[in-house]
């Protein structure tokens, strides 16, 4: 499991895990979380940038704001190489949890 995450309370913890070693140790915010977690749960599946937009911030379509984006980056960070490696763009569409089977680049 690259990273597990409580949806509970204010900072997260999560452990960014391969073959049982831990890699990386660091809390994220309620809203990384639910990033996360969204994008686990969906995996291998494209999520567009308004459902999470909508999904996590309440946001409703059309609206311009680059709050995805940096959440993004900011999760990536925390997760490491190997963690933020799962996590896809998919230009001019949205975000994906990359499969473990499936090869980094894809």
């Amino acid at each position: 499991m690259l990273g597990s995450a409580s949806p509970s309370g204010g900072a997260m913890q999560t452990q960014a895990a391969r073959s049982g070693q831990v890699l990386e140790h660091k809390k994220l915010t309620r809203k990384e979380a639910q990033l996360l977690g969204i994008l686990r749960q969906n995996e291998g599946r494209c999520l567009s940038r308004g459902y999470l937009l909508e999904t996590i911030w309440g946001y409703r379509g059309g609206t311009r704001t680059r709050t995805l984006d940096v959440h993004i980056q900011r999760l990536r960070r925390k997760l490491g190489p190997d963690g933020a490696s799962h996590i896809l763009t998919v230009f001019r569409n949205g975000y994906s949890w990359r499969r473990d089977d499936e090869p980094p680049g894809l």
